[in-house]
């Protein structure tokens, strides 16, 4: 059976992330292990004080934990295999890694907060560093998100690492029933052919995964063309690989504001180059 890590804070947005994560692993068969990481300073001083402090914290954090899984249980359904644990550490990316070690994680849901800059702007701080460290897929789940059954992942590719990244892709798709829609966009004054059909043919031969599809489409806006793309294909799901800044960057290179109007409610399935499979 599969466990999905879903770290909470037992804010308002992680709160999304939890939900999210409750009704996807219905969806999966999964087990959820929830987890808060308490990080306090104990090398002060006041050793006594701090340790006080982080007890009290811990105690907290149970309440918020049992309150919440009765939450999910109520909103969700009852049948739900949910366990909890806190963590001591710093910083959650490190410390979240080494969890994933120790109880054999396999996906990781998080929710999502915008700050400064690129990465950080779409993901928020916490979720970046997560996302950079991880060894296992992060589905980034934003505070507008609505759980749909995960039916269609779309997965946007300057075919770069197509044939690579398509058999990660292919792994968890094929986990979740869903079907893979591949976009590739060429600028509008592009004269170059491409035949889909032969792409799409090579890729499921490749895979052996039947639910696959490539698509092309003209538009000077790689990130205007996606959101159309995902729209029209009904996506529930955006599978990205964030090593590959320089088409990162390409895809969502538009102002805070236009960036956010779409991905405010999609969640991301991420991964990094360590995950492709060969």
């Amino acid at each position: 059976m599969q466990t999905i890590l879903v770290p909470t804070d037992f804010s308002a947005l992680s709160k999304v992330a939890v939900m999210y994560a409750a009704r996807l692993a219905v969806q999966l068969k999964a087990k959820i292990f929830l987890v808060s990481v308490v990080n306090v300073n104990t090398t002060s001083q006041t050793l006594m004080k701090w340790q006080k402090l982080e007890e009290e914290m811990l105690e907290i954090a149970q309440q918020d934990a049992d309150r919440l899984i009765e939450e999910i249980r109520t909103q969700v359904g009852g049948e739900l295999n949910i366990r909890y644990q806190s963590v001591k550490g710093f910083p959650i990316e490190l410390v979240l890694e080494r969890f994933i070690g120790e109880h054999k994680i396999d996906l990781i849901v998080m929710g999502t907060k915008g700050v400064t800059g690129l990465k950080k702007t779409l993901l928020g701080s916490n979720a970046t560093a997560v996302i950079d460290h991880s060894s296992i897929p992060v589905v980034a789940v934003p505070g507008d998100a609505k759980f749909n059954y995960v039916k269609r992942i779309i997965y946007a590719t300057d075919l770069v690492s197509v044939h690579e990244e398509i058999q990660t892709i292919a792994v968890y798709a094929r986990k979740l029933g869903a079907e893979i829609s591949i976009l590739h966009v060429l600028p509008t004054d592009s004269t170059k052919t491409i035949d889909t059909k032969e792409i799409t043919k090579q890729l499921i031969a490749e895979t052996k995964y039947k639910a696959i599809s490539f698509h092309v489409m003209h538009n000077d806006d790689i990130s205007e063309a996606v959101e159309a793309f995902f729209q029209a294909q009904h996506g529930d799901m955006l599978a990205m690989f964030t090593h590959k800044l320089h088409f990162f960057e390409k895809l969502f290179g538009r102002s805070v504001t236009q960036q956010m109007a779409f991905h405010a409610e999609v969640p991301l399935l991420t991964f990094n180059r360590t995950m492709l499979i060969a």
